[in-house]
Parts: C-alpha cells; sequence; structure tokens
C-alpha cells in the first residue's frame, strides 16, 4: 500500500516572533512524506524571513497578498496542500516531533477519516517584546497519566455527540471529537463532505466548522489520549482575545482584527459574528443547519439560547452582554424563536455542579499527574517545551501500541526520565 503523505499547515498573521519557534517542532519530524505549510495571512512583519532561514525541502511558504479571513486562509491553504492527511496547528503552538512517528503508524494501519488526540497546553512565559507573562502557571506543562499512551479507539461521532451537541451539552465532547486544529483529517472526507466545490470551512471559525460537521454527518474517525501536539496560550492567542473584552481593552486586539478580516468574507455566519466565544459556536451550529441540506434536526434552542445568555452574564462587560442580547434577539425574531429565547431568560441561572463520577475522575486525573519546567539551554518557549516532553516520553508509546498491557510500565518509566531533567 502506497505511503500515505501528511501535511502539516501553519496559519500565521504577524507572530513572527512566535512562529520561529513553532515553525521548528515541525522541522524535527524525521519523516520524508510530509509537508510543511506556513499560510501567511499578508503579514507585515518579519514572517517572510523568519521562514526563509530554513532550508528544507518539505517547507512551502504561501501569502494570501491581501488581508484575509482565518476562514479563508484555513480553506486556500488546505486547497494547495497535497497530503492525503491534513494538520493544522498554530503559530504559537508545538507539533511533538517524537511522537509523529505514532501517528503516522495508526493513519496507515487504519486509514480512518481523521484523528483526535488530547493535546497538552503551555503558556508562553514572556511575549514578543520580554515582558512577563502568564504568571505562575507559565512556562511548565503538566504530565497526565491518564491522558498518556492510551490505545485507538474508533468511534463515529454522528453516534456518539450528535445528541449532546443538539441539547448544547458541550462540556461531553468537545475534547474527544474530531479536530483539524490539533488533529488530523483526511483530504478524501473534506472533498466528499465539502457544503460545495473547494469550500471545505464554510463559516467564522474553521475548526468549530469542521467539529460540528463531522458531528452532524459522521463518519470513521479514532480518538487517542496521547498529546501529539501542545496548545501554545500566547499574548496574542486569538482565544484568549474572544472572553468578550471591552471595546478598549488591549487583550481584544487580536479579536478585533480577526474580526475585520472577516467583513469581506462570503462564508461568515449567518448571525452572532461578535467577540464571544459562546455566541460563535451557537451561530456555527445554525449556519451548518442552514448549509446542509441533508440534516433535518432540530437543536434544543432553549437550551443553547440558555448557555450563551447566561455565559454573557457571566463573563462579560455590560456593554458586550447588550450587544450578545441583541445578536440574539435579533435571529430569535427571524427565526420564529422569540418564546425559546424568553423562556431561556427566565430560566433561573444555575451552577454547573461535578457529579461525583466528575469529581472522583478529576482527583484520579491530577494525582496522576507532575508539573515540570520547561526551560532548556536558558530557553522557555513552545520548542524547549516540545523537546522536554518527547524526552518524557520516549519510545513508550511504541511499547503500549505493541501491548496496552504496558500502559501503567511505561508511564512509570516516563516519571522516571522526567525526574532525570534538571
Amino acid at each position: 500500500m502506497e505511503i500515505l503523505k501528511i501535511s502539516i499547515i501553519i496559519p500565521t498573521r504577524e507572530r513572527s516572533y512566535y512562529l520561529h519557534y513553532a515553525l521548528q517542532t515541525a522541522l524535527e519530524i524525521d519523516d520524508e512524506n510530509i509537508e510543511i505549510i506556513v499560510s501567511d495571512n499578508f503579514s507585515k512583519d518579519e514572517t517572510k524571513a523568519v521562514v526563509e532561514k530554513f532550508s528544507d525541502n518539505r517547507l512551502k511558504y504561501l501569502c494570501t497578498h491581501k488581508r484575509v479571513s482565518m476562514r479563508e486562509n484555513f480553506n486556500s491553504a488546505a486547497l494547495k496542500s497535497s497530503g492525503d492527511y491534513i494538520i493544522f496547528f498554530g503559530d504559537d503552538d508545538g507539533i511533538l516531533p517524537g511522537q509523529f512517528k505514532y501517528l503516522r503508524r495508526i493513519l496507515e494501519e487504519h486509514r480512518p477519516d481523521g484523528i483526535s488526540w488530547l493535546k497538552s497546553s503551555y503558556i508562553w512565559p514572556k511575549d514578543e517584546f520580554g515582558n512577563e507573562f502568564g504568571g505562575k502557571r507559565a512556562g511548565k506543562i503538566r504530565f497526565y497519566g491518564t491522558r498518556t499512551f492510551g490505545i485507538p479507539v474508533m468511534y463515529d461521532p454522528r453516534d456518539s455527540f450528535l445528541d449532546s451537541l443538539m441539547k448544547c451539552n458541550l462540556k461531553s465532547f468537545t475534547s474527544v471529537t474530531p479536530n483539524i486544529y490539533h488533529g488530523c483529517v483526511s483530504r478524501a472526507f473534506l472533498e466528499k463532505n465539502a457544503s460545495e466545490k473547494n469550500v471545505f470551512f464554510d463559516s467564522t471559525i474553521p475548526d468549530a466548522n469542521f467539529r460540528f460537521r463531522a458531528i452532524m454527518l459522521g463518519g470513521n474517525f479514532i480518538h487517542l489520549d496521547h498529546p501529539f501536539s501542545i496548545n501554545g496560550d500566547s499574548a496574542v492567542s486569538n482565544g484568549r482575545a474572544h472572553n468578550g473584552y471591552s471595546t478598549n481593552d488591549p487583550r481584544a486586539k487580536p479579536a478585533d482584527e480577526f474580526h475585520h478580516e472577516n467583513e469581506n468574507d462570503p462564508y461568515l455566519n449567518i448571525f452572532g459574528n461578535h467577540k464571544f466565544t459562546p455566541l460563535l459556536m451557537m451561530a456555527t451550529l445554525e449556519t451548518l443547519r442552514s448549509r446542509i441540506i441533508t440534516f433535518d434536526k432540530a437543536p434544543n434552542m432553549i437550551s443553547w439560547y440558555s448557555y450563551v445568555y447566561n455565559q454573557s452574564k457571566i463573563s462579560l462587560p455590560a456593554e458586550t452582554s447588550k450587544i450578545v442580547m441583541k445578536s440574539l434577539k435579533d435571529y430569535a425574531i427571524k427565526t420564529s424563536t422569540l418564546n425559546e429565547l424568553n423562556v431561556a431568560i427566565d430560566l433561573p441561572m444555575t451552577k454547573n455542579k461535578k457529579t461525583v463520577k466528575e469529581i472522583l475522575h478529576r482527583i484520579k486525573t491530577t494525582m496522576s499527574s507532575f508539573l515540570i519546567v520547561v526551560k532548556k539551554n536558558g530557553e522557555n518557549n513552545i520548542l524547549s517545551a516540545v523537546n522536554i516532553y518527547d524526552e518524557i516520553l520516549g519510545d513508550s508509546y511504541g511499547h503500549v501500541l505493541n501491548n496496552k498491557e504496558m500502559q501503567k510500565k511505561e508511564w512509570t518509566r516516563a516519571k522516571k526520565r522526567a525526574k532525570k531533567i534538571k
């Protein structure tokens, strides 16, 4: 059987400082059957110069030549890639080069529609100007025994998660559903399920679009409780900026730029294009329901309205909350669901109390973990983080894939390797 080609895509926009390190994590992968694409959204900084510093025939630089939306940058890069499988990660994130061979092994053996995994997390301790960032948790990574060396689990996301999506039970599936961002998807799946030719992502947030689409349509996917990448949280992270900050808050700048770039995109969400993640999630679902003509299930609108409304009251300043409420009301009037919105508003606000099972699971997860500072050769960044992570994981996952009974023993070995790192 022909060896699969895998495309690793890093979309970027004026984050050359972070990209310098993120790109190196991919270049350290020992695999000739990959391509590494940096898709530059018309940056004005040193982005192109950063890429040109590296000489590697697997590396490709693409430039949009004008500022476009995140969705268009993702979509264009996917179209210009040539891999049988596609992985996206951000310009302040990192991929684990030493674990990549196991990802390839699973892809070659099973040829699924896609693979999801439990990514690790890292907070950059400094911004590009050398200012301290992230507080006490920055520059460290927590390793979890319950989230490492897991064997492949096959699932159909429609069977597993559609009911939860329709009921807005998001916490039940967000870490294990199909992903293009810190996940892997086959080109064949994207092409088969595209809303129209050459449009793989047809709403504002491409990763949420893909996740919900895969749940709504189903497929042959694999999930792994094992990290193949690290999610970087930096001062310029787009996700952090979508916490509903007020207009003049500098932390909202990445989100402001994101939405400014969306203005001319014909594939925006049909409503709710504001700087607030819960609203964007609901809008993604409603947009896909309007564009997937074969999907006929209706969500619980009271649950979705309640989720967005409650989150806005809990976390948003008054001015932003008013904007969110207006968006919800306008959409409710347009879709004749105003009664459902009013019911949702009148519901008593309840705290999400954890069940005994959830509490016990959290205790077990925490007890299986350890924290380590990821500083190497005097530097603490995403590159040092992935290098130390790979040192600790070693080749243990290969032994577990050969024999699942080795999981506990290999975790013990990983902890011993961690103690040797200074």
